[in-house]
């Protein structure tokens, strides 16, 4: 392929990858849906307040200084323009209407996505060649688990962006034996951390090169100490709190660790062999594909002397000019296969030994399976060189069927989410002041001014860590809340490791029955995800014996009036386990007794 079609296509593949990651990115706005979004966006807001040490450290802090960055910029355009006179008018605007906040999140996280595509582009280009390159490129551009963290204000693709950078800045240094490559290597390997904590595994690559370097013999034995420091300044630069707070930094990240590596944590499998299955099958199978999945086993697999002589012929026929530019040798090849390699083993390891296994855990090493993807379709299909247009229809099928679920993603992202339909059911169907049960991932309703003052006097926040100065924004929200209506009585129902917990409530369904009746309870409403375990709509029984009995008990004391499930088809990585942000099933019980009491009187 010569140079122009290569960067025609290049501009087609990302500018696809753009469409489909920028389709659908207003999903769930003005509510707060995906509350990891909230943990970034809030804490950069905070920042304003003066104090910018987040105190907080379950997650590091790159993302939340990069919004805090481009906050400023909107509030300096929008004081310009005579929407925002003091600082507190952007805190106000947020609390209002968080719609642009997280939208300009979004875009950053959709932004970041479309330069990994262009990175993994690079990284193929110079390992393998224009055919690698362009198939990493289109591979991961349509990618379902990576679309599908493009679409969210979180640092899972912020932190693969950088950790592709880390594996082409270590590809760089073994192709140069360059060591300033290497240093690069691992600040952006720190970098990545401090976007987010498994981002550090990406110093694999670092450590590859750095091993290059020394079978070459190419720097002294600083380089390995110096590999080490570079890493640490690339995470204190996005998270330089850590050293100043250093007792609430190791608070959290213990927090953090315990979080995902305890056994008995809820809503997680139940076994070694089930916690694979949930990588394997349900992650990777989804998330990824099983195409993509088995072409990149076979680039894991085949030996690199398959593509020796390809390579080699081309050395042969390139000009001295392009021997100059840097083409890729089959040392090349060699390199970026150990380097991928190794990043997407490490990454499979850890995770597998975790009890949490969550899929955006895989989204770091993305970059390196489609790599590894495209490498496969090269291996297989090298002896058809002669007739090239065959490997070009095997990778047309490959990034066709990985599109697919993609498209179909996105596509549903544009409907409404079943929480605001449900929203919308009650606030036009239910009286306000009227009392309402109501469980975590459901409708977004709009508590009374005594309760939004309780929680006031009880110091509740969004954030635990929110103290002091920037108790202000809470302030802020309970004078907006006054004016926001409807109005209910909210009680919240806890489905943790106590199945049900309502203020003065025992943790069993008749505890929970009692405190329907003292608290004036009118309406039960019930979300898939908070308990996924507990039987829906058109779900199978519970198995839990407190589930039956929940179960039960609502049969016998409530009518099931409204049903909002998933019309969206939308395609889900772990639906059976409750960890999609999307369209949980939402039911609507209105109690009997105090309904036949009102009629009756």
């Amino acid at each position: 392929m010569n140079r122009r079609a290569e960067i025609a296509t290049l501009i087609a593949i990302l500018v696809g990858a753009s469409v489909i990651r920028f389709w659908g990115i207003t999903w769930g706005l003005p509510h707060a849906y995906h509350p990891d979004e909230g943990s970034i966006l809030f804490h950069a807001l905070g920042f304003g307040t003066g104090d910018l040490n987040p105190h907080w450290f379950r997650w590091p802090s790159l993302t939340m200084y990069v919004m805090f960055g481009i906050y400023g910029c909107y509030y300096v355009v929008g004081k310009i323009m005579g929407t925002f006179s003091i600082p507190p008018d952007l805190v106000k605007a947020y609390l209002t209407d968080l719609s642009p906040f997280w939208l300009m999140g979004r875009i950053v996280s959709a932004a970041s996505g479309v330069v990994t595509v262009w990175i993994t582009w690079l990284f193929g280009r110079k390992s393998f060649g224009s055919y690698v390159g362009l198939t990493a490129a289109a591979i991961l551009a349509v990618l379902l688990l990576h679309v599908r963290d493009s679409h969210y204000a979180t640092p899972d693709v912020i932190a693969a962006m950088l950790a592709a950078g880390s594996l082409v800045a270590a590809l760089y240094a073994c192709r140069s034996s360059r060591p300033w490559f290497v240093l690069l290597s691992g600040v952006l390997a720190g970098l990545s951390a401090s976007a987010k904590y498994p981002g550090v595994l990406v110093s694999v690559g670092t450590l590859v090169a750095l091993v290059a370097l020394v079978r070459k013999r190419r720097g002294g034995l600083w380089i390995l100490p110096a590999a080490g420091i570079a890493i640490a300044v690339g995470f204190l630069v996005g998270t330089p709190y850590a050293l100043s707070s250093g007792n609430e930094f190791a608070r959290d990240v213990l927090r953090q660790f315990t979080m995902v590596s305890e056994a008995g944590v809820a809503q997680e499998a139940s076994s070694y062999p089930a916690g694979l299955r949930e990588i394997f099958v349900e992650s990777l199978g989804q998330g990824v594909g099983w195409v993509v999945m088995l072409m990149a086993t076979a680039g894991a697999l085949l030996p690199i002397g398959l593509w020796r002589a390809k390579l080699s012929y081309a050395q042969r026929r390139r000009s001295r000019l392009e021997a100059m530019r840097g083409e890729p040798t089959i040392a090349d090849a060699a390199s970026a296969r150990t380097i991928a390699v190794s990043f997407s083993i490490t990454v499979l390891l850890v995770m597998s030994l975790l009890t949490v296994k969550r899929a955006t855990y895989l989204t770091l090493a993305l970059p390196a399976v489609a790599f590894l993807a495209a490498v496969g379709l090269e291996g297989l299909f090298a002896r058809l060189a002669v007739r090239r247009y065959r490997a070009l229809a095997a990778a047309l099928v490959v990034i066709i069927a990985t599109a697919v679920p993609s498209v179909r993603y996105s596509r549903a992202l544009r409907l409404p989410d079943t929480r605001t339909r449900a929203k919308e059911w009650v606030e036009l169907h239910v009286e306000p002041g009227s009392g309402i049960a109501l469980e975590d991932y459901g409708p977004v309703l709009n508590p009374t001014i005594r309760q939004l003052e309780a929680e006031m006097m009880a110091g509740s926040t969004a954030i635990e860590s929110w103290r002091g100065p920037k108790q202000a924004l809470n302030e802020m929200k309970l004078d907006l809340g006054r004016s926001r209506e409807p109005k209910y009585e909210l009680y919240g129902i806890d489905w943790g490791r106590e199945p049900f917990r309502l203020p003065g409530a025992a943790s069993d369904p008749a505890g929970l029955a009692a405190a329907i009746d003292s608290l004036g309870v009118h309406y039960v409403i019930l979300s898939s995800k908070a308990a996924p375990w507990r039987a829906m709509a058109g779900a199978e029984a519970p198995a839990r014996s407190a589930g039956q009995e929940f179960s039960l008990w609502l049969l016998d004391n409530a009518v099931p009036i409204a049903v909002f499930g998933d019309e969206t088809s939308m395609p889900m990585i772990d639906r059976g386990r409750g960890r999609s942000f999307h369209n949980p099933v939402i039911e609507i019980h209105e109690i009997k007794r105090r309904a036949e009491e009102e009629t009756s009187g």
